[in-house]
């Protein structure tokens, strides 16, 4: 009878938030790491409503769109829109030099869902978000 390995084991782990965190972390560069632990807590009813509950298929789906997301990355931004989010949200997430901007752990999880899932389907939970009073 053979015992199941530790990479098997810890594949079948409940997500929590430093799950989560370690998972994007070990596929993304350390500086899309500036969310706190509450915007991360945000993520785990979302991802367990697409039934999305272990580790193993969190890092499932975020390899399958880590190329799509490096892309968007990557895409120049007009000077304005640059300045207009660095006034609103500070330097965080944008480098002003290329114009570009990175997201944090919670949008690489949700534009990865997006991609799999659609954006009609995930519309109901920008809806819940952006209905929150601040």
């Amino acid at each position: 009878m053979t015992r199941p390995n530790a990479r098997a084991h810890a594949d079948l782990a409940p997500l929590t938030v430093a799950t989560i965190r370690k998972v994007v972390l070990s596929m993304y560069h350390r500086r899309h790491d500036y969310w706190t632990d509450a915007d991360i807590a945000e993520l785990l009813p979302e991802l367990s409503a697409f039934n999305i509950t272990t580790v193993k298929q969190l890092r499932l789906l975020m390899k399958r769109h880590r190329h799509a997301l490096l892309w968007e990355e990557r895409e120049k931004m007009p000077r304005a829109q640059t300045l207009y989010l660095r006034a609103e949200g500070g330097c965080r997430g944008i480098d002003m030099h290329a114009n570009t901007s990175w997201y944090a752990i919670g949008g690489l999880v949700r534009i990865s869902m997006e991609h799999e899932f659609g954006f009609e389907t995930m519309l109901p939970f920008h809806e819940i978000r952006e209905d929150e009073p601040a």
